[in-house]
């Protein structure tokens, strides 16, 4: 009898729990997953859900697993933390898309459908910390994933989607929009990330990366504000950076600093300002990209003189290639430069077809870059001298 009175209470506490086992079919393997709804939070925009978030993190066993954001507006007056490796946090759908698919801008968190997590007094939604070493050496968070979700700062720019503060291997972000933020994305120390087919526009700044090697940005649709950076790149090595859109209205759309062996193929880039891609690095590659600078309307020298260029190149040994380059210059610009590479050595600019060719100074130069089958040769302002190899 007592057997089973301790049996029936054993089932009895069992069933209390809401953990329970799951089979993810896209992967063919099972996990842990918790629906953040089951232990309270609630997705009605008004109530903090990152205490009910965290408290779920903390007792993930060290295999990780998975939390789920279900349908809803889950407030965050906190951040969520990740600090253990081979945590997933995933949506169900990301819901709508932008401010303008929302008439009335004050119903921002309610219509749509879609999971998204809301910044209110957190200033970050989902944070890697710094992370204490193990054993003298440095404890890198692994095989986090987050994906199907939206990310919103509330009414206008506040705080940060995704911050990542630490070392980092194989974390990978998709399906992501990002909206309303000061920061989408900003990461350091990251070795093969992969951020891909995710939304980060109406945003100060959409992506930035810092010291990290390997890493990939493809299939994303990216835009900022004129005083952000759509894209920054810092200390990279190995990126692929690919299959991209890049809205305006960002002061630059693509910033590489200090970056080696970067591939940038096949993307569309549109700006309104020059500076649209700014490389200072060597041995990267640009290739096959579509480059737009638009609305002669705007303030497109931002300031700067005609000599800043559209493109600029500094560094060495970097190559451009099979470029379309359009550029809608306005009235203001009477002798602009389109290519401007007058720091480094070796950089070769070969097939960018330019449209406009108007200017006396389509390339502003230094006589140790190359340039082939570009445009004439008195479109080309060489500096010091002109020993630039014309083919």
């Amino acid at each position: 009898m007592k057997n089973y009175i301790f049996l029936l209470l054993l089932a009895c506490l069992s069933s209390c729990t809401n953990e329970y086992y799951t089979e993810d079919i896209t992967e063919n393997k099972g996990g842990h997953e918790y629906i953040i709804t089951k232990y309270g939070a609630i997705g009605d925009g008004e109530n903090d859900c990152s205490t009910i978030i965290n408290k779920l993190i903390e007792d993930l066993p060290p295999s990780g697993g998975v939390i789920v954001i279900p349908e809803g507006d889950f407030v965050l007056d906190s951040p969520i933390i990740v600090n253990k490796s081979f945590v997933t946090i995933r949506g169900l759908n990301t819901g709508m898309r932008s401010n303008i698919d929302v008439v009335d801008i004050h119903k921002l968190l309610g219509p749509g459908g879609g999971s998204k997590l809301i910044l209110r007094r957190a200033n970050t939604a989902i944070l890697i910390p710094i992370m204490p070493n193990l054993g003298g050496l440095k404890n890198r968070i692994s095989g986090v994933e987050i994906k199907d979700l939206m990310i919103s700062g509330g009414a206008s720019n506040n705080g940060i989607g995704i911050d990542v503060k630490y070392d980092n291997d194989r974390c990978r972000i998709s399906n992501l929009i990002g909206i309303n933020l000061n920061y989408g994305i900003r990461v350091k120390s990251a070795d093969a990330m992969m951020i891909q087919d995710s939304w980060i526009c109406e945003v100060q700044n959409s992506i930035e990366m810092t010291d990290g090697i390997q890493n990939m940005i493809s299939n994303c649709q990216l835009g900022a504000q004129p005083s952000g950076i759509t894209c920054k790149l810092v200390n990279q090595t190995n990126f692929l950076f690919t299959n991209n859109h890049i809205y305006p209205d960002g002061s630059n759309n693509l910033v590489l600093d200090n970056c080696e062996k970067i591939n940038v193929t096949n993307n569309n880039f549109k700006s309104y300002y020059v500076g649209m891609l700014d490389i200072n690095g060597n041995h990267n590659l640009v290739n096959g990209n579509i480059f737009w600078l638009a609305d002669i309307f705007k303030n497109q020298l931002m300031g700067y003189n005609e000599d800043y260029g559209v493109i600029r190149v500094a560094g060495n040994f970097n190559m451009l290639s099979s470029n379309i380059v359009v550029c809608n210059w306005n009235n203001l610009s009477i002798d602009p430069v389109t290519v401007y590479s007058l720091a480094g050595k070796g950089n070769s600019f070969a097939n960018l077809l330019i449209e406009n060719q108007n200017s006396t100074r389509v390339f502003l130069v230094n006589e140790s870059a190359k340039i082939y089958n570009c445009v004439p040769v008195d479109k080309i302002k060489i500096e010091r001298d002109e020993n630039v190899n014309l083919e």
